[in-house]
């Protein structure tokens, strides 16, 4: 019985390990490993969901691609100044397809 438990309380770690670091969305992980990386230590806030809401925003805008592109590099970050540059760049990317689809809508008026 006591090696069943043990199994059971294995098994259930390693999923939980596994999801959390592996199966759930690069977004999420990110929005982690940046508040690890620029020293938040305060526990996460419900309230705070201005980097979720960038990724969203990224992912609207930019697609899934520049999504997980952004969220990826600011996963292999080393540093927070690394980290917030790969949010910079996501960002730039972010204002670029808005700057795009604005011109393209200004195009189609002035014609």
């Amino acid at each position: 019985m006591k090696k069943l438990i043990v199994v059971a309380l294995v098994l259930g770690v390693g999923g939980w390990l596994a999801w959390a670091k592996v199966l759930r969305p690069a977004p999420k992980r990110a929005c982690d490993r940046l508040a690890e990386l620029c020293g938040d230590a305060a526990p996460r806030d419900s309230d705070d969901k201005s980097c979720s809401e960038f990724f969203d925003a990224l992912a609207t805008q930019g697609g899934e691609k520049d999504t997980n592109k952004t969220a990826l590099c600011v996963l292999d970050a080393k540093t927070c100044p690394e980290a917030l540059g790969c949010t910079a760049g996501g960002a730039v990317r972010l204002g670029t397809g808005v700057a795009k689809g604005f011109l393209e809508g200004f195009q189609k008026s002035v014609k």
